[in-house]
């Protein structure tokens, strides 16, 4: 819902109320006095009020007040009955809301007399029963021809009750380590006393408690406040007429206590860490805002921020090292500041689990030319980590370990391929999990790639591990064929002593199952056999190549090194190899090597030059196919000599040497280039620099010396060849033409001249002696004329004896040593006079402003053909300024200066300057003002005076001197004196009071107004004298002494019956004792009140008051003494006795 009015659109909003002090809780209120209730009020739209007493109409005594921001109940003169529970509600569509107050009015109760006879005896008893608390009254009992005249103080026992700070009843907020005052009114008869308790034990004045309680009000202060001092407080006071407890909360704020602990480390990695904990259980009374986590290496005994703006209770602590045993401490912080740590226990950066145990020994089987499967089994452990992968490797006989699967394989077998036919090999195989990688397997056993043909099969073998004691004599061949049960032994005469053999005689497309037994001196051994049948046929296969991993990047070799390509090749039938380089195929020879021994192919090239550097293919042929591989080849040589040696720019004392790239860089990048020098007749070279990377440089020479320059590229082999100039290279500088003048121009013409002006060439041609020659013609003429004798230096020349009103064209050059520069020409021009209007440049801007006394000087920059003629004159006035003995004008041909001396104010205003020739005139204005002091004030008038004090008044000065008036200086002094004194040297406005004056006293005033350059001339007033038409006020009446205690007595008094003619501002009340001669002040100061409680009295004594009352004239006389007073504490229900005095008349 929206709320339309004409100032826009508002949201409606539900009614709130905020209490005043006076609507807090109960309100207690004397009788007679005044009871106010009030509260702000908000709300959209602004609420209805309603005031309740006891759910009815309030009485229509009861002033109400509604603004727009609040409401106020207001009842004066409050009785007895005012008294009860009063509610305040708001309300409005959107809701409403309502707050009581209880209100006890404490009133002037009746006393009353019992066993009252119509006649008073002599000592006969009497019993007043009275409420109130205290009361001093005074009365008389008449019977026939006596009185009697009763003073009596009662003391009647009243409930107590607390008055606190509207703060500490909401609630009070510290910080710890300060100190707490927690204070409270009581009231009550007889005086209550006071007991504080917290978490129920009583609170006593020890340690950082004190409690200071007297007969009207209770302390509770708290040093040095901690944590565990929050919590809510009682205070009870009681007495015999009841007791009253009220309650206040105290929250002392504190950093944070450490984390609840402990620091859970819920993820551990080599790399991070990801740990958690509990908030502290005291967060020191403020919401915890953010965690600061560090760590620490258990070797180190620094701390390291992880992070110190986290607000959850869980990080992941990222960057650590792989085994270093860590301490984790996390603080917690509030807006006090930062809490205790809670420290982790130490824990080393390294996986939860282990790697898992070694797979079992792999078992090779279904084994081809140039391919095999490996399976294997389970490890034993996967270090509580689920494996993800093995990894293969394999390794001819006594080699290197080579991966052969590139990335790991879920199963448990693996067809490795890329095998060579005739090479024996051994598998392993690696498991890993998230943690690492395995131990490696056992080593399979070694197997043989074998070769097969049509009619034979190339079988391979290794030793068996054990040899039974006794050397192996040779080895015996079986053969089965595929169908029968019958092994036949192949080689029937002797062992075959190789670990090798070609089986001969088989028949094309059999199979055949082959096994091989080991024989030593006791007899043949075990059978081996090839896990997988033979069949005999020709198995053709395209030829491949595969480069040796060092072969297949660069090879980078120096001269004289040999160059090593090598690989393997494999095809059926055995292919043809061919080595080539740029298109031409290499031959063996003294340098070039070439080794197949098949599977195994290297090239050797001994001795390398840098022209062995460059592509080298390698081609492999047979029935089946062809393949091609390349291996590129650098060979480090210094580089070539550079190109195109050049010298130029050659001066009497440089040169600049230039030159290109070699061709040929030695196959590596040039670093730097030497440059050297030397003189024909000396046979050492000098070194201009050694180290340029550029390919130029400035030499230094020396004047009128020959020089030959040399240059050599250098890489990391070394430096290369130099390249020398043939011819030296004198160190003169070179003259040249220069060259022609630059921006000749016409600047004036004349009845017979034309005025020339030019700029020195760009180019002096070397030599800086330069010179100028000027030549003209007429226009119809072909014949140039020079216009002057020898060579011109200056850059401007006039040509005169020129005809009046004829056409001429001039032309200027260059020259030097080397010559002359081409003619540059004007354009046409006919000599005669000019017209040019005035013009005249006022070099001023704004307003001029000097001081008084000082010169103002003025300049204005003059145009005009002919000559103007200027005029100064100031304010349009025709006087000639010249006149003036003060006044200087000096004008040339383009200025015109004006200076005037000895400044005056009346020197300020318009300046006019005015040029005139034959063409016209020109006017310019210059504004001058001139800087002096103010000024006399006027108008100096002194008004309001009495004994003591004045008022002077004045208006400001005609002139402030052309700058603003800062201040006033006000001075004064006695007529009879006649010494002048500086009252106030800062008054900013235009009238001062004046006080501390002598009554009787005749004085004069002066005043003078001061600006930013100094003091006016001063004005003074007529002589006044100082009195005044009003007096001091009277004495008042005795006072009276109303309520009294042992230690303090309350004093009231009425004020005097003369004033003085003025109203009473105050009154000072003294005191003594009885017997005492000197009264003593009670106040310090004027009061205002004319009730004043006197405390610490002597109890015993007895005491007197006066009082002085006091206007703006003075302190008066002082009042008669009260009567006598003694201070002793008054008894509750009082029992009187008295004594009938009979009194003659």
């Amino acid at each position: 819902m929206c709320l339309f009015t004409k100032t826009g659109i508002f949201l409606p909003e539900p009614p709130e109320l905020i209490l005043d002090a006076n609507m807090a809780r109960e309100q207690h209120v004397k009788a007679g006095n005044t009871l106010r209730l009030s509260a702000v009020i908000k709300g959209i739209p602004f609420p209805k009020v309603s005031w309740k007493k006891e759910g009815q109409e309030v009485s229509p005594k009861a002033d109400i007040e509604v603004t727009g921001v609040g409401s106020k109940l207001e009842i004066r003169n409050t009785v007895h009955e005012d008294g009860g529970i009063y509610s305040l509600t708001v309300e409005n569509p959107v809701g409403s809301k309502t707050v009581s107050v209880k209100v006890i009015v404490l009133g002037n109760y009746f006393w009353s007399l019992y066993n009252y006879t119509n006649r008073v005896s002599r000592k006969t008893r009497y019993l007043f029963n009275l409420y109130d608390f205290f009361s001093f009254l005074t009365f008389s009992v008449p019977h026939e021809k006596n009185h009697i005249v009763i003073s009596i103080f009662f003391l009647i026992p009243v409930p107590p009750y607390v008055e606190l700070d509207v703060k500490l009843i909401e609630g009070l907020i510290v910080k710890a380590g300060s100190t707490v005052r927690l204070p409270a009114i009581m009231r009550g008869v007889p005086v209550p006393t006071a007991k504080w308790v917290t978490d129920g034990n009583e609170i006593k004045t020890e340690g950082n408690y004190k409690i200071d309680t007297d007969s009207y009000s209770t302390v509770l202060t708290i040093k040095d406040c901690v944590r565990k001092d929050t919590g809510e407080y009682f205070l009870t006071v009681s007495n015999a007429a009841g007791s009253k407890t009220v309650g206040l909360h105290l929250t002392v704020l504190d950093v944070p206590g450490p984390p609840t602990g402990p620091i859970n480390i819920l993820e551990v990695t080599p790399e991070h860490m990801i740990i958690s904990w509990r908030p502290p259980k005291d967060d020191g009374g403020s919401p915890v805002l953010n965690y600061i986590v560090e760590k620490q290496e258990s070797k180190k005994a620094s701390w390291g921020v992880v992070c110190s703006g986290i607000s959850q209770t869980k990080l992941k602590v990222p960057r650590l090292q792989k085994g270093c045993e860590y301490i984790f401490r996390v603080r917690a912080e509030n807006k006090i500041g930062i809490g205790a740590p809670l420290d982790s226990t130490p824990t080393v950066a390294k996986h939860m689990f282990d790697p898992p145990s070694p797979p079992g020994k792999p078992v090779v089987s279904d084994i081809t030319e140039n391919a095999a499967t490996v399976s294997w089994t389970l490890p034993k452990s996967d270090g509580g980590s689920p494996i993800t992968g093995y990894i293969l490797e394999r390794r001819e006989i006594s080699g290197k370990w080579v991966r052969v699967n590139k990335t790991p394989v879920l199963q448990m077998k693996f067809r490795a391929t890329g095998l060579f036919e005739g090479n024996t090999y051994e598998f392993r195989v690696f498991a890993e999990n998230m943690v690492g990688i395995s131990p490696p397997s056992p080593v399979s056993d070694p197997i043989k790639v074998s070769h097969k043909t049509r009619e034979t099969a190339d079988l391979v073998w290794t030793k068996p591990l054990k040899d039974g004691g006794s050397p192996i004599l040779g080895y015996v061949v079986e053969c089965q064929k595929t169908g029968t049960t019958q092994w036949n032994r192949i080689n029937k005469d002797e062992l075959i002593p190789q670990c090798a053999f070609r089986v001969p005689g088989l028949i094309e497309g059999n199979e055949y199952r082959f096994r091989i037994k080991a024989a030593n001196i006791v007899g043949e051994g075990e059978p081996r056999e090839l896990p997988e049948t033979v069949l005999v046929k020709d198995i053709l296969s395209p030829p491949e190549i595969d480069l040796d991993v060092t072969c297949r990047d660069l090879i980078t070799v120096r001269v004289g090194q040999t160059i090593h390509i090598t690989g393997r090749v494999k095809g059926r039938p055995d292919p043809d190899i061919t080595w080539s380089k740029d298109g031409k195929v290499l031959v063996q020879d003294k340098r070039v090597e070439m080794v197949h021994e098949f599977p195994r192919i290297e090239l050797q090239v001994k001795e390398a030059t840098r022209d062995d550097h460059g592509k080298y293919i390698i081609s492999a042929k047979n029935s089946s196919g062809h393949a091609q591989a390349f291996a590129l080849v650098n060979v480090l040589d210094r580089p070539g000599p550079c190109q195109n040696l050049k010298i130029s720019y050659v001066t009497k004392d440089s040169c600049m040497v230039t030159w290109e790239n070699p061709i040929d860089n030695g196959g590596s990048e040039i670093t730097n280039y030497i440059v050297e020098y030397r003189q024909p007749n000396q046979k050492g070279w000098s070194i201009v620099a050694s180290d340029v990377t550029k390919r130029l440089v400035k030499a230094n020479l020396m004047e009128n010396h020959e020089y030959f320059f040399r240059v050599c590229a250098e890489n990391k082999i070394g430096p290369g060849p130099v390249i020398e100039t043939k011819t030296p290279v004198l160190a003169i500088n070179p003259v040249d033409r220069p060259g022609p003048p630059e921006n000749l121009h016409i600047a004036e013409t004349g009845k017979t001249f034309v005025y020339l002006k030019w700029r020195r060439p760009d180019y002096d041609g070397g030599s800086p002696n330069l010179s100028y020659h000027v030549e003209r013609k007429l226009k119809d003429s072909d014949e140039w004329e020079r216009v002057h004798k020898g060579s011109i230096k200056e850059t401007h020349y006039m040509v005169d004896k020129c005809i009046e009103n004829k056409i001429y064209q001039f032309r200027v050059q260059t020259k030097n040593e080397g010559g002359e520069s081409d003619w540059v020409n004007t354009s046409e021009v006919v000599v005669k006079e000019e017209l040019q209007k005035p013009v005249l440049d006022l070099k001023l801007s704004g307003v001029l402003t000097v001081k008084a006394g000082d010169s103002i000087r003025l300049e204005a920059g003059l145009k005009g053909k002919p000559q103007p003629e200027v005029v100064w004159t100031k304010d349009r006035d025709a006087t000639d300024l010249t006149k003036s003995p003060r006044v200087t004008i000096e004008t040339t041909s383009n200025s015109s200066k004006f200076v005037l001396t000895k400044s005056k104010r009346s020197d300020g205003g318009k300046y006019v300057i005015t040029a005139t020739n034959a063409a016209g005139s020109f006017v310019a204005y210059a504004t001058v003002n001139v800087l002096d002091k103010p000024g006399p004030v006027r108008n100096l008038k002194i008004s309001d005076i009495s004994s003591d004090r004045c008022t002077v008044n004045w208006d400001p000065p005609e002139d402030d001197g052309g700058c603003e008036i800062q201040n006033y200086i006000l001075e004064k002094c006695e007529s009879k004196r006649m010494v002048w004194s500086t009252y106030s040297a800062a008054v900013l406005t235009m009238h001062a009071n004046v006080t501390r004056l002598i009554e009787g006293n005749e004085y004069i005033f002066r005043v003078r107004a001061e600006n930013k350059i100094g003091t006016g001339p001063p004005t003074e007033t007529k002589p006044i004298i100082a009195k005044t038409k009003y007096d001091r006020p009277g004495p008042p009446d005795p006072p009276e002494v109303t309520k009294v205690s042992k230690n303090e007595m309350t004093v009231v008094w009425n004020p005097p019956e003369y004033d003085g003619g003025k109203s009473i501002t105050g009154y000072i009340l003294e005191k003594k004792e009885k017997r005492a001669l000197r009264w003593v002040p009670v106040t310090k100061s004027a009061i205002p009140e004319r009730r004043k409680k006197v405390t610490d009295l002597i109890p015993g004594h007895e005491y007197q008051f006066r009082v002085k009352a006091e206007n703006e004239v003075g302190l008066g006389e002082p009042s008669l003494p009260s009567r006598p007073v003694v201070a002793k504490d008054p008894i509750g229900t009082v029992v009187i006795y008295f004594t009938v005095i009979k009194i003659k008349h």
